[in-house]
């Protein structure tokens, strides 16, 4: 009897004490957010978070989020494993407290012994899980703090959301590998990743002392170097040891080898180890391992996935590519050469994207205000003939319907003040060429074709006012309009080549995403690397070098 009633007692008591407890510890809770630090953290300062704790907890009463039964929950666990793995994905483990959290969760598997200390944990691990989350899906550094036109601020308020529920579900892992880009070239460059740090870790700093010209057929000491480096870097195959007895030999099967080197970082193929391509061999690994992780920050800025038709021009490549929703670069439909905007402020090529809504047959070409201003009216006033040789007028606006005005000083002025416009009329000589495909931006920024053509052959191909010109025009247009109705290539050229302008409504937008990629890997592996011309690089590399808290 008497050993019932003790028990009866206990049970009765230990409801209360349970709930003090849990009363205790959402008090502890609700302080550690109000105070705005939690100083066990590598960044105390929960600024950062502060919003997204609020969505977490919620109003009173607060319950933990990472802790039940005074343990950990297994997605606790798993939360703290894949922090711990952060670097896969380019992002630093210390900047999530990886280790602290690895090492209070070890701690508590057998239950934690203070109220203070379960706050402690559960606040953390989400605001860890808060910084990890938002980083892996939106990116460290805000794209407008860097001048690209890209806005990520309506997806990172999601990420509180996302959080919450991979506290509740039983499989975490996935839900978080749902915040990763879904851009077909993310998965490949994450797995260039692993295989560069691996190399980065083997292979010695290049340095090699060829001569100014080193040409297939010559020899050389250093060509046993080269020829592992290649074999390395996957240009060579695995056991090519050259000619019988002539290691030091520039023979036919390196010279493929050099060949595909060469393509790979954006040079002309010709074999010739000139300056351009010694100074990409002479390349530390670790460098390339830099544009690698920062090739994937720059990806979490762009929207979550394709649809459909594709369209990417990369700027440091010089290449515009066309292809279908699940295909991957490599896997394109189309592929040509473009020219972007020159390396000087105000010419460059802004990066953004849109959606392609229209194409244009023997456009008018509407002169920039700046252009106009600074190029065009001094021009006119160093040569009176100039208007009129190169098919210029002036009109009161850009309508179709404008009717030219005399080139007379006082509208000169005009056009110098903004107050009048300057266009060109359509034609083979044209600046925009034939063509014109619209997607509505603020940079007033569109891709278009070209009366001059011999730029496309060069390497290095940053020589416009900031516009696009495709070496293609014709393709262009036959693979945006294949699904907008009759279309074939005849009829597209004999719009080209006819006497009115002709503006086509795609009926399906196509998107176009003007990117900033100085790397790129192809479905099987193959990586490219392109030369910084922007210093977008070098910027973001600074401001991701500074650590937390990033420029958000």
């Amino acid at each position: 009897m008497l050993r019932i009633f003790v028990l009866l007692i206990v049970s009765f008591l230990f409801p209360v004490a349970s709930v003090m407890a849990d009363s205790e510890l959402s008090a502890d809770i609700q302080a550690l957010i109000q105070s705005g630090r939690h100083v066990a953290l590598h960044w105390s300062n929960l600024s950062d978070v502060s919003k997204g704790l609020g969505k977490l907890y919620g109003e009173s009463p607060v319950r933990p989020l990472w802790i039940r039964d005074q343990r950990p929950t297994p997605q606790a666990i798993a939360m703290v494993a894949a922090l711990k793995e952060a670097d896969a994905a380019g992002l630093i483990p210390e900047d999530y407290d990886a280790a602290l959290l690895q090492r209070w969760s070890q701690e508590a598997l057998g239950g934690f012994k203070e109220v203070s200390a379960m706050a402690a944990y559960d606040v953390a691990l989400s605001v860890a899980a808060l910084r990890f989350g938002s980083n892996l899906y939106v990116g460290r550094i805000n794209p407008r703090s860097v001048g690209f036109d890209l806005d990520v601020s309506s997806r990172r308020q999601e990420v509180p959301g996302r959080v919450l529920e991979m506290s509740r579900s039983p499989s975490p892992q996935t839900l978080l590998a749902e915040l990763e880009p879904r851009f077909p070239i993310y998965q490949p460059l994450k797995a260039a990743l692993v295989r560069y740090r691996k190399l980065a870790q083997e292979l010695p700093k290049p340095k090699f002392g060829f001569p100014a010209k080193f040409t297939p057929g010559m020899s050389h000491v250093d060509v046993p170097a080269l020829r592992g480096l290649l074999i390395a870097l996957g240009d060579l195959p695995e056991g090519s040891q050259g000619q019988e007895g002539a290691s030091d030999l520039y023979d036919p099967l390196l010279e493929r080898a050099v060949k595909a080197f060469q393509a790979r970082h954006g040079l002309s193929s010709d074999g010739v180890i000139g300056k351009g391509t010694l100074a990409r061999l002479s390349t530390p690994v670790a460098d390339r391992l830099k544009q690698i992780e920062l090739g994937l920050e720059r990806l979490r800025w762009l929207p979550e996935g394709v649809k459909g038709h594709y369209l990417i021009v990369n700027i440091p490549a010089f290449q515009l590519y066309g292809a279908r929703a699940g295909d991957g670069i490599g896997h394109h439909e189309l592929q040509m050469n473009v020219v972007v905007g020159q390396a000087i402020d105000g010419r460059q090529t802004p990066v953004f994207h849109s959606d392609m809504t229209m194409v244009t047959f023997r456009p008018f070409w509407n002169v920039p205000e700046a252009i106009a201003a600074k190029e065009v009216v001094p021009a006119i006033r160093r040569h009176p003939g100039y208007l009129q040789k190169n098919d210029f007028e002036i009109v009161s606006s850009f309508a179709p319907a404008a009717q030219p005005l005399e080139a007379d000083g006082s509208n000169l002025d005009r056009v110098a003040s903004g107050a009048l416009k300057v266009r060109q009329r359509p034609g083979p000589e044209n600046a925009l060429g034939l063509f014109k495909f619209s997607f509505p931006n603020t940079n007033n920024v569109y891709l278009h074709s070209t009366p001059s053509k011999g730029l496309f052959s060069r390497d290095r191909r940053d020589f416009s006012h900031g516009c696009i010109r495709v070496q293609d025009p014709q393709r262009l247009a036959e693979w945006v309009l294949e699904d907008n109705g009759d279309w074939p290539p005849e009829r597209i050229a004999e719009f080209a080549n006819g006497d009115v302008t002709k503006t086509i409504t795609l009926k399906k937008p196509i998107p176009v995403y003007i990117l900033y990629a100085t790397v790129m890997v192809d479905p099987e592996g193959r990586i490219s690397f392109f030369d910084d011309i922007y210093g977008h690089d070098r910027t973001l590399q600074v401001l991701l070098s500074r650590g937390f808290p990033y420029p958000g």
